[in-house]
């Protein structure tokens, strides 16, 4: 190229933007890397750059940058494309590489599951094999005699092994779809003496279901080139359907025809609940059912029509529901074309294709295949069974029910299971120590939960009507029956299904299978929580009526008391009548016989006016003779001793009826103005007035009495209950002194904002032992009849509410002293008193 350019004119020439395209087209055309290409690029740039001085040439500068500038734009751009496509040439063997391995790993897999599926037939289908074949021995008396009770659970295991047979072969041939080895060997086939067969099968169990059961047109289809065992497994699986979702009084048809390319078409109708639009498009989804809820009615996988479709299309055949929506039954079609029979050559081609898992299919031995045939055939039918038998159940009768627990003082446990053999084994495992009822669904169980409350509540979470979880919220929901433990049995082990049943309230969780040793401990733990549970509840109701009892008993412990307060306020009363008598008797008995001697002088002194009035005033002489008369010795008209008997008598009087007026006005002190009103109360007033009315007691009894008070000592108060005090401290004080010739000293200071009042006696004081029980209710050291112990705890209970307090202390041989402190009324005059 630089000699073209060279041999053109030089770099000043046309031909230039050729070593452009040449970059350019590099990137293109070779596949090299950046490194690579780097160095001729820039090699032959630094060539096209020397050609001027080569030449020998003087070329202008515009001329000479322009064409280099462009052609080294050209070499940069040609070395970056180089590097970017080496690279995603480097990804792009990458990732082919890794997709190779990938294939590699997939076909690896694809024999490890081939692998892996005919190990698991095997691994599945030979013990379940060596537990039918003794089972069904057992059952026919092969090994001896068995009892009623052992044939039933015998033959409840059996049922539920060709149960668990069957869905175990069904997720054998889906996993046999899934991995493309379901084979289909069709040879000459009466898929109508097929159905046929099905149909007389489950005929009987249509009559139990009171389901009419018909077929037509079956002995007329043609021969057709099908594998039979998959024809059976599609009839089987769409008659079953049928019978499982209509209920009694309804109506199953099974019939065929011909169709045109000499082919048969199936039709399985009946009149059950029938498919919405939205199920008619799932129906033959795999795992797809019109109820997923935890009440549903009816049980299955949503398998079955998953692989009668994949056996149908398998064939080249076609398969289809038609329904006119909910309530109104469904159609479930299928065709099946006439097709060819498989040779020996496609057989052994297929055998090659399916390579080590048929071989290891024909290594199970013949044994297993002579009994896992027999097996098959009995398995075939057993969901038709199921689902009748479930129908059954529901609809009620004595066997479902159960036999009625029998009474006695076991505890009891309420089994809540939709599945009979279910609930016949859980009744068998916990009847052995507690009493059991059952129930069929959820419902059930309430009703006989309100009608009787159990123990304990053993329930299965997947029930028709209503599930074991809406069973459990509904009985802690509810106070009467919130306390009964509720343990949740299920075959789902998932930790939302547990946590959604813990959350409504459940106590405990079993999953299935369970054993039954587990299951009849955690049984026995609840049930004795509950025991312990209603033994507390009757304890606390034990407690409850005591209090109530205990109640009543205070408040006629507070009436007693009030009325032996009362009794003791009389027996005060009483005490304090003789004196209160004594002292007005004197004034009174002085007044009265001033009064009577008063009426004496009066009427002397009648009788004088009497004559004064009778004078002659007319007559002078005579009146003065009248005058001399009526005058006594002294000459006056009425005697001085009358008149001066008359002012005696007049102060006797005066000085009686006042002395009766204050002893009124000390009675009215010591009672108050009302118990209950608050007011300034002197406490040297309310001393002195309680002196004299038990004056004529203490000068009885000979008992001095001295005082040492203040002026006044007043405190906030009622008058009634404080002058209550005093009195029953100066009683105590006078009997302390035993009735001799005894000393009470009273003696009162203002002092720190309160009143202090000590009341002591010179008599024998008071033992330590009955020191600290001295103010207990109804304790005394009086004989029986004269007190009744409430005299100073009264007091103490009195100078508490008034924010005050009383003190005993009683040293050897020196009486008692009783001290009160209460608030003084204005403490700020209190201090220094």
């Amino acid at each position: 190229m630089i000699s073209i350019v060279i041999a053109a004119g030089g770099i000043g020439t046309d031909y230039w933007p050729a070593l452009m395209l040449l970059f350019l087209g590099i990137p293109v055309m070779l596949p090299l890397s950046g490194r690579q290409v780097a160095a001729p690029a820039f090699t032959l740039l630094a060539v096209f750059a020397m050609v001027p001085a080569l030449m020998g040439d003087d070329v202008e500068l515009r001329r000479y940058l322009v064409p280099l500038f462009f052609s080294g734009s050209g070499a940069l751009v040609c070395v970056a494309s180089c590097g970017l496509l080496d690279g995603l040439r480097f990804r792009e063997f990458v990732q082919r590489r890794e997709v190779e391995q990938a294939r590699d790993q997939l076909a690896q897999l694809d024999k490890a599951k081939s692998r892996f599926t005919a190990n698991v037939h095997h691994e599945l289908r030979t013990p379940l094999t060596l537990m039918l074949a003794p089972l069904e021995g057992m059952l026919s008396g092969d090994f001896g005699d068995v009892d009623e009770m052992q044939v039933s659970y015998l033959r409840t295991m059996h049922v539920n092994g060709l149960r668990l047979l069957k869905l175990i072969n069904n997720l054998l041939d889906l996993a046999k779809v899934e991995s493309g080895q379901l084979e289909v060997r069709r040879a000459r086939c009466h898929v109508g003496r097929v159905a046929r067969a099905v149909v007389d099968g489950a005929r009987g169990l249509a009559e139990q279901k009171r389901v009419q059961f018909e077929s037509r047109g079956l002995e007329e289809l043609p021969v057709v080139h099908a594998d039979r065992d998959a024809v059976e497994k599609v009839v089987v699986n769409l008659v079953g359907n049928a019978l499982k979702f209509t209920d009694s009084g309804g109506r199953v048809e099974v019939r065929g025809q011909a169709t045109e390319d000499g082919g048969v078409h199936l039709v399985v109708a009946d009149s059950g609940v029938g498919l919405g639009p939205e199920e008619l498009e799932r129906v033959f989804d795999r795992f797809a059912q019109a109820d997923t809820s935890a009440t549903r009615r009816h049980e299955g996988t949503g398998i079955g029509l998953s692989l009668a479709k994949e056996l149908v299309e398998g064939h080249g055949g076609q398969i289809w529901a038609e329904s006119q929506g909910l309530g109104h039954g469904a159609e479930i079609h299928f065709t099946l074309p006439v097709g060819e029979a498989d040779g020996e050559e496609e057989e052994e081609v297929l055998r090659t294709e399916s390579g080590e898992a048929v071989a290891l299919g024909r290594s199970l031995g013949a044994v297993e295949a002579e009994l896992s045939a027999d097996a098959d055939d009995g398995a075939r039918l057993v969901e038709m069974e199921r689902s009748v038998e479930r129908w059954k159940q529901q609809q009620g009768g004595a066997e479902a029910n159960g036999a009625a627990a029998p009474q006695d003082d076991r505890p009891e446990v309420l089994v809540v299971e939709d599945n009979a053999d279910m609930r016949r084994l859980l009744h068998f495992v916990v009847g052995r120590e507690f009493r059991v009822r059952v129930a069929r669904n959820g419902r059930e169980g309430l009703e006989a939960l309100r009608e009787q409350a159990p123990d304990l509540v053993l329930t299965d979470v997947m029930m028709p009507e209503m599930s074991g979880t809406e069973l459990c919220r509904a009985i802690k929901q509810d106070p009467k029956t919130a306390g009964i433990p509720v343990i949740l049995v299920t075959s789902k082990a998932e930790r939302e299904m547990k946590i959604e049943g813990l959350e409504g309230g459940a106590d405990d969780y079993v999953t299935k299978p369970f054993h039954p040793r587990e299951l009849l401990a955690r049984v026995r733990s609840f049930v004795r929580l509950r025991q312990l549970q209603r033994d507390l509840e009757s304890r606390n109701d034990a407690l409850e009526s005591m209090n109530v009892e205990l109640g009543r008993a205070m408040d006629e412990l507070k009436q007693a008391e009030v009325q032996i307060v009362q009794a003791d306020r009389l027996a005060a009363v009483g005490e304090l009548a003789a004196g209160v008598a004594h002292e007005v008797n004197n004034p009174v008995n002085f007044a009265l016989n001033a009064v009577r001697a008063l009426g004496d002088g009066v009427a002397e002194v009648s009788r004088t006016a009497q004559a004064l009035s009778e004078l002659d005033v007319g007559e002078p002489e005579k009146l003065a003779r009248q005058l001399a008369q009526l005058r006594d010795r002294n000459g006056e008209l009425v005697p001085a001793e009358t008149s001066a008997e008359l002012r005696e008598l007049v102060e006797i009087i005066s000085e009686g009826l006042t002395r009766t007026e204050r002893l009124v006005s000390n009675l009215g002190d010591l009672a108050g103005h009302g118990r209950g009103d608050r007011t300034g109360v002197d406490l040297r007033r309310g001393i002195e007035s309680t002196l004299t009315l038990l004056g004529h007691q203490l000068q009885r009894q000979g008992i001095r009495v001295e005082t040492d008070l203040p002026e006044a000592l007043v405190v906030h108060g009622d008058p009634g209950a404080l002058n209550q005090v005093l009195l029953n401290l100066l009683k105590n004080s006078a009997e302390a002194t035993g009735g001799r010739q005894g000393l009470v000293r009273i003696w009162g200071r203002r002092e720190d904002g309160y009143a202090r009042l000590q009341i002591s006696d010179d008599g024998p004081g008071v033992p330590d032992e009955v020191r600290s029980r001295l103010f207990e209710p109804f304790f005394t050291t009086k004989e029986a009849g004269r007190g009744s112990g409430l005299g100073l705890a009264i007091c103490q209970g009195i100078i508490a509410e008034h924010r005050g307090t009383i003190m005993l202390s009683s040293p050897p041989g020196e009486g008692a002293v009783f001290t009160v402190r209460l608030p003084l009324e204005h403490p700020e005059a209190g201090h220094g008193s």
